[in-house]
């Protein structure tokens, strides 16, 4: 048989999961699965969303194709947030770009900007997405090591010369780490200097714990740096498919041209209920952020009674659980499904440096939760 497979996108066929898939499939026919593996919030969206997505149907151009740059009403909201929150004033029109969900975004942003060979870092562990965007784009993908000893935050000072394109991601996914505002004025100065483009994604800026998380864009480093932010997780509107990217207008200027020759933009009802959610950010989002501390304090001291060592948390809806040594992550991951039933993703799978951790995600219902903790208290270590 004809292999059609592309020689760039043969490197991603091996699907990591399929062997903890196998073991999910087998212990669902014994009993009912937890899953701590999914980053897909369960609470529903918003009312106020829902009823400003409905009332979008009904005006006169909901049906038409929308604004390749994305509804004016929307990015205008964007611009108002990314002022309100980061004291830094955008351009809705040249700096901003709505995007279909930043996964697509991301996605796209390297082929967008980068040249065959050109270097592009990214940090490990990550969203693989950074990683397959590079190699997608015909970049040179580097890796950035993220350690426990230096606080999960990367050596930009170990970059390779001529590095084109820096990913980073506070908060941090999968650790929950943020970033400090020392390490973005440096991280700035650095990217000014060694003239590469510093790119956050930002997706999970809103679900904090303790102190608010900035970025590059709230240090004034809109000259260097693009940032991607999502409706998914602040809103749980992750199948709403909506985001935006703010920034550098040149890179803003070339990701919009690409997209004009891939998609067609983001439905124009989803980008009102989007404007609704951003315009009221900050009456929609304590609750949220609220429950997700409640669920990780109450995780947290659970795993660490039965003698598992969990890192530091102060964003995200995940926690980062360092293993028994005498396993590996994909192992301890397989012995949580076929002895308790409970899900969660190997560290592994998100890098070389995830080995010797899992990721528990707060996501599931609170019902789940509550039989999550009961069959952790049956879980023998060894």
């Amino acid at each position: 048989m004809t292999d059609y497979f592309a020689d760039r996108i043969k490197p991603f066929k091996k699907y990591a999961f399929a062997e903890i898939d196998r073991a999910k499939g087998d212990m669902s026919k014994k009993m009912k699965l937890v899953d701590f593996g999914v980053g897909d919030p369960r609470i529903p969206t918003p009312k106020e969303i829902q009823g400003s997505l409905v009332a979008g149907l009904t005006e006169m151009d909901a049906h038409m194709y929308p604004s390749y740059n994305g509804n004016e009403r929307f990015r205008k909201s964007a611009a108002t947030y990314i002022l309100n929150r980061f004291r830094t004033k955008v351009d809705m029109n040249s700096e901003i770009l709505t995007v279909i969900g930043t996964k697509e975004g991301i996605a796209h942003l390297p082929l967008a900007i980068l040249n065959p060979g050109d270097k592009a870092a990214y940090p490990d562990p990550s969203y693989p997405v950074y990683k397959a965007g590079i190699a997608f784009a015909g970049g040179e993908p580097i890796i950035m090591d993220l350690k426990p000893e230096n606080n999960w935050l990367p050596d930009l000072k170990k970059l390779p010369e001529e590095t084109k394109m820096v990913w980073l991601n506070y908060p941090n996914n999968p650790t929950g780490q943020i970033a400090p505002k020392s390490f973005w004025e440096m991280a700035v100065q650095r990217a000014r200097e060694k003239k590469f483009l510093l790119v956050n994604d930002a997706s999970y800026c809103e679900i904090y714990h303790q102190d608010k998380p900035t970025g590059p864009l709230a240090v004034g480093g809109k000259d260097v740096a693009l940032e991607f932010h999502s409706l998914s997780k602040s809103f749980s509107m992750c199948g709403w498919r909506i985001g935006f990217a703010v920034g550098n207008s040149n890179v803003i200027s070339a990701l919009g041209t690409l997209k004009k020759n891939i998609d067609s933009g983001v439905f124009t009802p989803i980008q009102e209920a989007g404007k609704t959610a951003l315009d009221n950010c900050e009456l929609l989002i304590p609750s949220i952020r609220k429950l997700y501390k409640r669920r990780m304090n109450i995780l947290r001291a659970e795993l660490e009674n039965i003698g598992l060592e969990v890192c530091p948390s102060p964003a995200t809806f995940y926690l980062w659980v360092k293993i028994p040594p005498n396993f590996t992550s994909e192992e301890f991951a397989k012995k949580l499904i076929e002895e308790i039933g409970i899900v969660v993703l190997p560290g592994s799978f998100m890098g070389r440096n995830g080995e010797g951790y899992v990721r528990f995600s707060l996501t599931l219902s609170d019902r789940d939760l509550e039989l999550g903790l009961q069959r952790l208290r049956e879980l023998r270590l060894r």
